[in-house]
């Protein structure tokens, strides 16, 4: 009997009914982490990774082993000494778990879910009892025991989305079979537990009206509206509000549950007709559940997931074959493995193919072109979001201009190798496309899943995919898939053999089957190779020596291979043709098209390319480069990658490297490009000083690829680096461009908080003194840089230039130009409290003019400066609307930066609300995300400022110290966090500490932060009777006293500025009547933003004064 492990709730194990001694906390944790890779092997790098994050030790390897040892024992007690480990298996490179899934809560929590949708159409009294099914094994918060580490939140997180859908998903269903009052009370705790989820709303809604309270279901519709506005500043969503003029309509519709629709049910394919493919029986049968909703105007996502050779190529290939026979239009886009191909390859390829079947019309060729044709370049956009927004949108315009004639399939496969421009774009179709018959299916392999990926997975979910885990083939499947591949008779045991140990991977069984037939029963039962490695090797030797070769040279171009090419290297087309006859006839490789071959699976290409060595690989890539630069010369990208694997010819290296470059750019993959361009800087710079000018030229275009991807810290570290080899070469122009390179909008802070780059302000001012006068538009940019470098600091240098570029930027009609100048003119404007009506009149310049000529990030970033004004001038409703605005847009253009940042504004709303624990997992959530992105002060330091203010507002700052010291440490050179760490350090009784933490603040940066770090500074004098301090204080604050405390960054508060004018007055002896003004104006603040808790501490303090409010 397998062992039962319980992650749902209480963590815990039990073998043959009794409880399974699991050990502390770290081996405990070994096995939840097994747990949440549902059967897929963990690397053992990355358990280790896990188990230790801060620092691992020496020895953590042998302590991974020793646990994994003793878990073993305590999972398998009967297991006999020295045989191999069934449950807690080893799995080169680390561990895995095989367990049913029946024995484990949460793969049968997740596999009923899954249940529940597959038969929502057909059966939903089935899928009404799965979903209930899956909720009764809900104990308690996944992973509780080890909710401090990150892979267990991320695990926990997902199923407790998976939770909710359940919930909505059980009352789906009881609404489909006219059970409405049932389901109410359900859907009542769960809108009230999560007010944020429309779906939760809607169905709420839905079921109460058809209950015959149509009062009541406009009243939750109401709730929805309020919870929407108020947390995030946003109306409903279209379902929402579709439902509420449908129920005030009464239109009939809603009366009546969707009828039952039949689904597609798919066979076991016979063996004897198809040898290659068995089982699979259930995934696609999810897959044609998902391909019947397309088929109704439903589309969807399918992530299919699974390890290399599991079959996930195949099983795609099996469900579109299934789907062409039945009409649907279906296209394939493959990412390559290796470098080499240009960005966007996949949907490159997969538009391709469409359009030589139905070509664009006319004004989509033009739109597409980035996308058709490897040669183009762009439209040029000056806003790089606006031309990203419409390469993305002709996409999704001429594929559902398709979908209108047949249902249509689009396969991404392999996209663990995917470039950033790739996931973007499935991104933007999954919502895009989702009321149109398109189904979106991509393949991907969960072990390799980089940072850019789990990216792209996170926004997917909010579409719903189906996802589908790829496991090993049963046994039975894995002795049908032997016996139609091998014709050599084998008894069970031998069939037995080869499915332990290639586990069911069907590539890897099918391989093996191919191997045992080739070298006969004999060989076969005397070594079973140990690996799919081995497998290949022993199959590939069985070559001709010829064929070998030619499968080599291939290996070096990648997956696919041109037989042109092949034949230049080889030097005869007849070695060519009979290499590839021979690798199909071994199924090594298959034949895609006329001259043409592809490797069979990653897995042949990786083997052969492998058994290279590093002196004939760079000589194969130098001829490889040569040939195709004969063949197809547009190919820059592949061109430029084996130039420069070569390293033959340098020159020809960076042409095509730039080429390929500017190539990305037009597809805005910059990533890519910022790769390219700085392959090509190194080509230069080993071309030595004759070649510094046109590295310099590089450099700049790499800085701004870097930057405009969102590789900031990296970026501007090159930038300065540049900077010194350009003032050193002398040339002015090129010094110019290199500064300007970074001029990147951004609302948030463009280097680290606090810090100036000395070096980029003194070669801009250097730079601004040489320039000739016939480059004003590189002064204009030159004078922004200076701007935005300044902005916060004492001296007025950056507001000047700011105001100087502006005046410029209006004479040269630009509108680029002088966007960016009125962003560093905003940035600048925080030097006084009269500064906000500055701020209003260009961020409303800006808004025009970015509405105007399509800058759709300045646009956005117009709309989150009229924001943060509208919430420094108390007038919250506007703050909302242009909130919502700046969000709608941002998720529009492909900016999740500017919305990520606008999201600390949530976090400001709670904390009005006196909500200090919504606020705090705000605050959280949205450092993190933006930490991601690798700005600087935001993942850690901004959270701890927010969280320092919300225990202020509740009294219990005290309990911050170590938190304080932590962050004074960190970021000591910016003045306020000597003031945090002083002001917790008196709070906590610690005095004399807290005097020896304040000697080291210096002046309060001059920022969006000024009155709130002004107003903590006023605190920490108060608290130490520091009388000076409290004096210089009281007269900073004092323009601001209708203001509250950091509302100019919309992200952070303490309260009324009044409040602490007031508390001043007191403490510096002045008149009763000053203080009570004070406070007065404090409640009048108060009110206007609803924050009750500081109306009520207001009149407090009024009250103690003899003087209570009007």
């Amino acid at each position: 009997m397998s062992p039962v492990v319980r992650v749902l709730g209480a963590f815990g194990a039990e073998v043959a009914g009794a409880p399974a001694d699991l050990g502390g906390p770290r081996q405990r944790s070994v096995l939840a982490r097994l747990v949440a890779a549902r059967g897929r092997m963990v690397p053992a790098d990355r358990l280790v990774e896990d188990l230790w994050a801060a620092a691992p030790p020496p020895r953590a390897a042998a302590g991974l082993q020793s646990f994994v040892s003793h878990l073993r024992r305590a999972l398998e007690p009967d297991r006999p000494p020295r045989t191999p480990a069934r449950i807690l298996t080893t799995e080169p490179p680390g561990y895995a778990l095989r367990l049913p899934d029946g024995a484990v809560d949460a793969w049968r929590f997740d596999a009923l879910i899954d249940v529940s949708a597959e038969l929502l159409d057909t059966d939903p009294a089935e899928a009404r009892r799965s979903a209930a099914a899956a909720l009764a094994e809900w104990r308690g918060p996944a992973y509780a025991e080890f909710a401090g580490l990150p892979w267990a939140a991320a695990e926990a997180a997902r199923l407790e989305e998976r939770r909710r859908i359940a919930v909505e998903r059980r009352a789906e269903a009881a609404l489909r079979l006219g059970a409405a009052a049932e389901a109410v009370p359900d859907l009542e705790a769960h809108a009230a537990a999560d007010p944020l989820r429309e779906e939760a709303w809607r169905l709420l809604a839905l079921a109460l009206y058809r209950a015959g309270r149509q009062g009541d279901a406009l009243a939750a519709l109401r709730r929805a509206r309020a919870a929407l506005t108020e947390e995030l500043g946003v109306d409903p969503g279209p379902a929402l509000r579709r439902l509420e003029a449908d129920i005030l309509a009464q239109a009939p519709a809603l009366g009546e549950p969707a009828p039952a629709r039949p689904v597609l049910r798919v066979a076991p394919p016979p063996p004897a007709e198809h040898p290659d493919f068995v089982g699979r029986v259930r995934e696609l049968a999810r897959l044609e559940g998902a391909a019947g909703a397309a088929e109704t105007g439903r589309g969807g996502v399918v992530l299919v997931g699974g390890d290399a050779g599991m079959g996930k190529t195949a099983l795609a290939e099996r469900f579109a074959a299934g789907l062409a026979e039945r009409g649907w239009t279906c296209a394939w886009g493959r990412a390559p493995e290796t470098g080499g191909a240009p960005a966007a390859w996949p949907w490159a390829e997969l538009l391709r193919g469409l359009a030589a079947a139905a070509p664009p019309a006319e004004g989509l060729v033009d739109r597409l072109g980035p996308l058709l044709d490897d040669a183009a370049t762009g439209r040029g956009d000056a806003d790089v979001s606006m031309g990203r927004f419409r390469l993305h949108l002709a996409v999704g315009d001429y594929l559902a201009g398709l979908a209108g004639a047949a249902p249509l399939l689009l396969v991404l496969d392999d996209l663990h190798w995917a470039d950033e421009e790739t996931l973007a774009l499935l991104v933007r179709l999954a919502g895009g496309l989702r009321d149109r018959p398109v189904l979106l299916l991509a393949t991907f392999r969960p072990t390799e899943v980089a940072d850019g990926l789990a990216g792209a997975l996170a926004a997917l979910a909010r579409h719903e995919p189906a996802r589908i885990d790829l496991a090993g083939l049963s046994p039975d499947e894995t002795a049908a898939l032997v016996r139609g591949v091998c014709a050599t008779r084998l008894d069970d045991a031998e069939v037995t053999a080869i499915a332990e140990r290639t586990g069911g991977n069907p590539f890897f069984t099918r391989e093996t089957a191919r191997l045992l037939d080739a070298e006969g029963l004999p060989a076969a039962t005397r070594r079973v190779p140990a690996g799919v490695g081995d497998v290949l090797r022993r199959r590939i030797a069985r070559l001709p020596e010829p064929a070998r070769a030619v499968l080599r040279d291939a290996a070096v171009l990648g997956r696919d291979a041109d037989l042109r090419v092949l034949s230049d290297l080889a030097g005869d087309d007849d070695t060519v043709v009979d290499a590839v006859e021979a690798g199909l006839a071994s199924g090594l490789v298959v034949e895609p098209a006329p001259g043409r071959m592809r490797f069979a699976h990653a897995l042949v290409r990786d083997t052969l390319y492998a058994g290279l060595s590093q002196a004939r690989r760079v000589r194969l890539h130098g001829r490889v480069a040569a040939a195709l630069e004969r063949h197809t010369p547009d190919e820059a990208a592949a061109i430029a990658h084996h130039y420069l694997e070569s390293g033959t010819d340098p020159a020809k290296a960076v042409r095509y490297a730039c080429r390929a470059a500017e190539a990305a750019e037009a597809r805005f993959a910059h990533g890519a490009a910022a790769d390219l361009w700085a392959r090509a800087v190194a080509a230069l710079r080993a071309q030595g000083p004759a070649a510094t000018g046109e590295r310099l030229a590089a450099e700049a275009a790499a800085i701004r690829a870097g930057a405009l991807s969102g590789q900031v810290v990296a970026a501007r570290d090159r930038r300065l680096a540049a900077i010194a080899d350009a003032r050193a070469f002398g040339d002015v122009r090129l010094l110019a461009r290199i500064i300007t390179s970074f001029d990147v909008p951004t609302l948030w802070t463009s280097r680290e908080y606090g810090t100036v780059d000395r070096a980029v302000v003194e070669a801009a001012g250097e730079a601004l003194d040489r320039l000739p006068g016939d480059e004003p538009q590189l002064r204009v940019r030159l004078l922004t840089t200076l701007a935005m470098e300044l902005e916060g600091e004492q001296d007025d240098r950056g507001l000047t230039a700011s105001e100087e570029a502006i005046a410029a930027a209006r004479g040269l009609g630009v509108p680029e130009l002088l966007a960016a100048a009125l962003n560093g003119g905003y940035v600048n404007g925080y030097r006084t409290a009269d500064g906000l009506a500055r701020r209003q009149r260009i961020a409303a310049e800006l808004l025009d003019l970015a509405a105007g000529h399509d800058l759709g990030t300045y646009r956005v970033l117009a709309h989150l400066q009229l924001q943060q004004c509208a919430v420094a001038a108390l007038d919250l409703p506007t703050a909302h609307r242009h909130l919502a605005e700046g969000r709608r847009l941002a998720d529009q253009y492909g900016l999740p930066l500017l919305a990520q940042i606008a999201g600390w504004y949530a976090g400001l709303v709670h904390a009005f609300a006196a909500r200090f624990d919504a606020a705090e997992r705000t605050y959280e959530e949205v450092g993190g995300a933006i930490g991601r992105t690798g700005i600087w002060f935001s993942e850690r330091g901004m959270v701890f400022v927010g969280l320092f203010c919300l225990r202020l507002c509740q009294g219990r700052e005290g309990e911050l110290v170590d938190g304080a010291a932590w962050l004074h440490r960190q970021w000591g050179h910016v003045e306020a966090t000597a003031d945090l760490y002083a002001l917790a350090l008196a709070a906590a009784g610690r005095t004399a500490d807290a005097r020896r933490a304040a000697a080291g603040a210096g002046p309060v940066r001059l920022d969006y932060f000024f009155d709130l770090t002004m107003a903590i500074r006023a605190l920490r004098a108060m608290a130490l009777g520091d009388r000076d301090l409290a004096e210089r204080a009281y007269a900073a604050l004092l323009p601001y006293a209708e203001h509250v405390s950091g509302g100019a960054t919309a992200a952070a508060t303490i309260g009324p500025v009044a409040q602490i004018l007031g508390d001043l007055a007191l403490f510096l002896e002045r008149p009763a009547e000053t203080a009570a003004a004070h406070y007065r104006k404090a409640a009048e603040v108060a009110d206007r933003l609803g924050a009750a808790q500081w109306t009520d501490k207001a009149r407090t303090a009024l009250t103690r004064l003899g003087n209570p409010a009007a």
